[in-house]
């Protein structure tokens, strides 16, 4: 599933940066909008793009499509945040950082050294990255499934 493969691939990278990185406001807010959204591209890759490149492909997606919930966690995180940035125009999360230590002026040393990013859903504070990271994960797991049934096909990036 090469096109679908890619998108998940950005996710994972946006991810990883955003950890790397730990942006707060725009930057935060920056890294957020494209993960989720290479996060919802995955399936529109795999349904509009990657089910024409053969009749395998285009039966074994069907299939996939046929018997996945779509109500399920990870799909419905994916979904619900990319409708609430794109469709509702707000989707409520928040980076923190934080640290601490002991002592003071030139005898201050860290002790901890934190960032965190948080969302909420139905007033549920809930991590966000965890939750990005499971949505990377089901995607890399349902796409693994669907190209061990359909025949290798690399494309030209």
């Amino acid at each position: 599933m090469p096109q679908s493969s890619y998108y998940l691939r950005a996710a994972k990278y946006g991810i990883d940066a955003l950890l790397k990185q730990r942006p707060m406001d725009e930057g935060f807010l920056f890294f957020t909008v494209g993960i989720l959204a290479s996060l919802r591209a995955v399936q529109h890759a795999l349904l509009n793009h990657d089910s024409t490149l053969s009749p395998e492909h285009k039966r074994a997606i069907e299939a996939w499509k046929k018997s996945t919930p779509f109500d399920g966690p990870e799909i419905t995180f994916i979904k619900n945040s990319r409708d609430l940035i794109l469709k509702g125009g707000a989707f409520q999360a928040y980076a923190t950082y934080s640290y601490g230590g002991i002592g003071e002026g030139d005898n201050f040393q860290m002790t901890h050294d934190d960032y965190e990013t948080a969302y909420y859903v139905d007033d549920e504070r809930r991590s966000l990255v965890e939750d990005m990271r499971a949505a990377a994960d089901w995607c890399e797991k349902e796409l693994s499934a669907l190209e061990a049934q359909v025949p290798e096909i690399n494309l030209p990036r």
